[in-house]
């Protein structure tokens, strides 16, 4: 997997899988969600598209720092889906935003690799509460995610206060070519507050 930090540097890691690609934009929008006792985030807006061939249903909602999604999968996803997360951020006083990370990777193969990590302790903290998959491939069927509560001990304590726009895409084949076949992509507005 590789990581792009500002546009000026890739490096090549290797990480944890995220649950199956249902969660992908949901692991993501934790990083925004609440982090520590001495902030708070406050999400503005969820939107999300999908594919019809694949989804008959995909619903996600944030109600009050708290995250439900209702998904009906009519076929299923099979080994070589691949996500792609943007996180930006504008400071209060800037009228831009900017990069801040952007990840793209095979998520099957990353779940294969799973270890104790941050990644995993994600996934056990939104699997409580859903009924996603932890492994590949992602059978058709109904999956949901009700009432999750982001747990403030996962997040990150270096983001910074401002407005963050977090942007994920899942999809077959390669990144930004004619072979990219999209399946589903989610868009999370939210601000987060340093006191």
């Amino acid at each position: 997997m590789k990581m792009y930090f500002r546009q000026y540097y890739s490096l090549d890691i290797s990480m944890e899988m995220l649950k199956a690609f249902t969660i992908v934009s949901l692991i993501f929008v934790h990083k925004l969600a609440i982090t520590g006792a001495s902030s708070s985030v406050t999400l503005n807006r969820v939107r999300c598209e999908k594919n019809a061939k694949f989804f008959a249903t995909l619903n996600v909602t944030s109600v009050n720092s708290t995250i439900y999604a209702d998904i009906e999968l009519l076929q299923a996803l099979k080994a070589g889906f691949r996500g792609h997360v943007d996180v930006q951020l504008r400071l209060s006083n800037a009228k831009r935003f900017q990069s801040l990370v952007q990840t793209d990777t095979d998520y099957c193969e990353l779940l294969s690799t799973l270890k104790d990590s941050l990644f995993r302790r994600w996934i056990k903290s939104v699997s409580k509460n859903s009924n996603f998959m932890e492994n590949c491939p992602v059978p058709a069927g109904h999956y949901y995610l009700k009432g999750w509560h982001v747990d403030m001990g996962l997040v990150p304590s270096y983001l910074l206060s401002g407005d963050y726009l977090l942007s994920a895409l899942v999809y077959y084949g390669k990144y930004r070519t004619k072979k990219q076949m999209f399946l589903v992509r989610c868009i999370l507005e939210a601000t987060m507050h340093n006191k």
